[in-house]
């Protein structure tokens, strides 16, 4: 659908913004936006994110006092001129900007008897709803952003993709079958003694006596998956040529939840934009960059999940997910979880619901489809 004229409310909210500016395609975008340093900010990266060739007005107002506000709107839109097809996009900014807005809409409508519409986004139907002249569910089907452009716009860069969600699918068996293994390898590994590289780089996973069959047999899964490679197996020690930032040892205790988790969401749902396990983003500098366990884009949602071998959950583990996640992709707009390994207390479930972070226990017969059920509502 193209358009002549988009009106939207700038807001913290801004991937509803983005959305909008890929459905309608407009020759121009008025942003309303409160002038305080913050939403200038998210204004800016708004605009850089919109083709060139789109032109842009900006209608800075005082949210806080409603008369000024009401005023404000009313003069900006006796000056617009040419405006054609009208679309304003109410999703952002505050209720006063909505509704206000849509109020000076209104009026405007009458004088210059112009095709108008006034449209919320429904973040789960994926479609803009009209809410004026005319109430119209599920008019417009809604753009899906992809996971670059849901970082972008707020701020943030893909540093290293890390490995994609769809080329896990090939090691679906192998990955299974290192979850299966988990809990008798973490009863094995009393074993390892030392962790060392040699003079031609390969890593050593040195064991105390002969290595138990279920650390030989993950090694090789990890060699199959392509963890690592020259893959050399002798009684006590397991010799091999690292491929990716995870070593041996790393990969086949925990790293592998990661992959896990990457695996099954790509193999159980195909409307990802991308996905990614082990993806670093850069938060608004080269030097400030944290490494996601597993982040994706479906649906104009994020979807983040973190993966900890432990033995136990503590509130500092919710704590950070929560953090990552509004550092990431906002406040809204996203899911965000804990795949973990160990005993969720009810106390500790509590927490998470606080916080609205889901608990996953990847050892549980159901964490297939709980993870699948959490991530593509």
């Amino acid at each position: 659908m193209r358009v002549d004229t988009l009106i939207q409310n700038v807001s913290d909210q801004c991937i509803p913004n983005v959305v909008a500016v890929k459905t309608f395609r407009p020759k121009r975008v008025v942003w309303v936006y409160s002038p305080q340093k913050q939403y200038k900010q998210v204004l800016n990266r708004l605009k850089a994110m919109c083709d060139s060739s789109i032109e842009h007005l900006e209608w800075a107002v005082d949210a806080r006092d409603s008369e000024k506000l009401e005023n404000q709107l009313q003069s900006y839109f006796s000056k617009l001129k040419h405006a054609g097809h009208v679309v304003y996009h109410t999703t952002g900014g505050t209720k006063a900007m909505s509704l206000q807005g849509l109020v000076a809409l209104s009026r405007f409508h009458i004088k210059s008897k112009q095709p108008i519409q006034a449209v919320v986004m429904n973040p789960q139907s994926q479609q803009f709803d009209v809410v004026f002249p005319k109430a119209e569910n599920h008019a417009v089907a809604c753009i899906s952003l992809s996971l670059r452009q849901i970082i972008q716009v707020h701020g943030n860069a893909i540093r290293s993709q890390g490995r994609d969600a769809r080329d896990l699918i090939n090691h679906q068996e192998a990955l299974n079958r290192l979850r299966l293994m988990h809990p008798m390898l973490m009863r094995e590994s009393n074993q390892i003694s030392m962790l060392s590289k040699d003079k031609d780089g390969m890593a050593i996973l040195q064991g105390q006596t002969k290595l138990a069959d279920v650390i030989i047999e993950a090694a090789r899964l990890a060699e199959d998956i392509g963890v690592v490679q020259d893959l050399k197996i002798e009684r006590s020690q397991i010799s091999s040529k690292q491929i990716g930032d995870a070593d041996l040892w790393s990969y086949i205790r925990d790293v592998w939840m990661e992959d896990w988790v990457a695996m099954v969401l790509a193999a159980g749902d195909n409307r990802w934009q991308q996905a990614f396990s082990g993806i670093k983003i850069n938060f608004r500098s080269p030097n400030n960059n944290q490494e996601f366990d597993f982040l994706g884009a479906r649906k104009n949602h994020l979807v983040y999940w973190s993966c900890k071998n432990t033995g136990d959950l503590s509130s500092a583990q919710l704590f950070e997910v929560d953090a990552l996640r509004d550092e990431v992709g906002g406040r809204d707009f996203h899911v965000a979880g804990l795949v973990h390994t160990a005993e969720a207390k009810s106390g500790m479930v509590e927490n998470a619901k606080r916080l609205g972070v889901h608990l996953v226990n990847i050892l549980d017969n159901n964490a297939e489809e709980r993870l699948l059920a959490l991530s593509c509502q």
